[in-house]
């Protein structure tokens, strides 16, 4: 089963829907085949996504172990219920079918096609990337609104990223950071940029600190000397790789004190850090976008900068003399 239809199918659907609503000059009733009980019950369910989302978030922690795995599924499937059965969600995630009604009323709905009406609703805003790819191809675009909509979309994962960090988690991630005797930065494919990113931070500021990119034999190599007193920060984005969840796995048991970057508070990195920092990272294109991550990494290391400046600024003036003995800058 895939989780979603063909985007052409869902732009199209979407696209003909809002034709229609816009040539009418009265309401449009759907469904008129069903009773007016039904029809009620459907309006109950309008609301925004970010509703819907807000509701499994706030119940996560009280989820059975099956019903988490079923909760990162829809959130990283968000339209999968709109089309598909209680059983075939199930079928996806190795789950039995009462598990996925069971899940449904935690999050307050009598029951699975309660949650199928919310989200079919709300399809409208669901549209994935794919989707939205497809809806411009079709619409046709030029350089400028590519421009705007770089501009806008990366202006908003920055602005959401600084609103959704809690000063208290983000104080408390930096002292854990200081009192560390060595730090130890994991992350691969997208998240490996930002984990390059945090190690020159770092290093920059006269922290111990090292990214490890490739898995395998070499990652191992690295976690097996990880100790009590490390501090192991991982970077983990959709689509999450499994490396880097074992990497905080082996640092949590060797003791290790655990930090998470990544852009869901129930991702599976999440659920086993010490510290969480989460960033939007919804990019404007085909793929998720860094901006909000580069960001919430820039603010770490400007709030280690704050709390400790003249050892930072130390530590940058013996690299610059690095740089300068070693002639390893471009002369102007």
């Amino acid at each position: 089963m895939h989780p979603v239809p063909p985007a052409e199918t869902v732009v199209s659907s979407i696209m003909n829907l809002k034709q229609l609503l816009q040539t009418c000059s009265r309401p449009v009733i759907l469904f008129s085949s069903w009773s007016s009980d039904k029809r009620r019950k459907v309006q109950a369910t309008n609301m925004p996504v970010s509703q819907i989302r807000d509701r499994i978030l706030k119940e996560f922690d009280s989820l059975s172990p099956k019903q988490r795995t079923l909760a990162r599924f829809l959130l990283e499937n968000e339209t999968a219920p709109a089309f598909y059965s209680a059983g075939d969600i199930a079928a996806e995630v190795d789950i039995s079918p009462a598990t996925v009604v069971r899940f449904a009323r935690a999050l307050g709905y009598e029951g699975y096609t309660d949650l199928q009406d919310a989200i079919r609703t709300a399809l409208p805003a669901y549209r994935t990337i794919a989707e939205r790819m497809a809806e411009r191809v079709a619409n046709g675009h030029d350089d400028h609104d590519l421009r705007g909509r770089v501009t806008e979309v990366g202006t908003r994962m920055v602005r959401e990223t600084m609103a959704g960090i809690a000063q208290e988690e983000l104080d408390r991630t930096v002292e854990a950071i200081l009192a560390a005797e060595q730090i130890k930065i994991f992350g691969s494919g997208l998240s490996s940029a930002a984990a390059i990113l945090a190690e020159y931070h770092l290093v920059m500021l006269g922290l111990s600190a090292r990214a490890f990119l490739n898995e395998g034999v070499g990652q191992v190599l690295h976690l097996a000397h990880i100790a009590p007193g490390d501090l192991v920060i991982v970077v983990s984005i959709w689509r999450y790789i499994r490396s880097t969840l074992e990497a905080l796995e082996v640092a949590r048991e060797a003791g290790a004190t655990c930090v998470a970057i990544t852009d869901s508070p129930v991702s599976q990195v999440a659920g086993l850090a010490d510290y969480v920092l989460v960033a939007d990272t919804e990019g404007p294109a085909h793929s998720r976008s860094l901006s909000g991550i580069v960001a919430l990494i820039d603010l770490i290391a400007a709030t280690i900068a704050d709390r400790r400046p003249e050892a930072g600024m130390a530590a940058i003036e013996r690299i610059e003399e690095l740089y300068l003995k070693n002639d390893m800058l471009l002369k102007e």
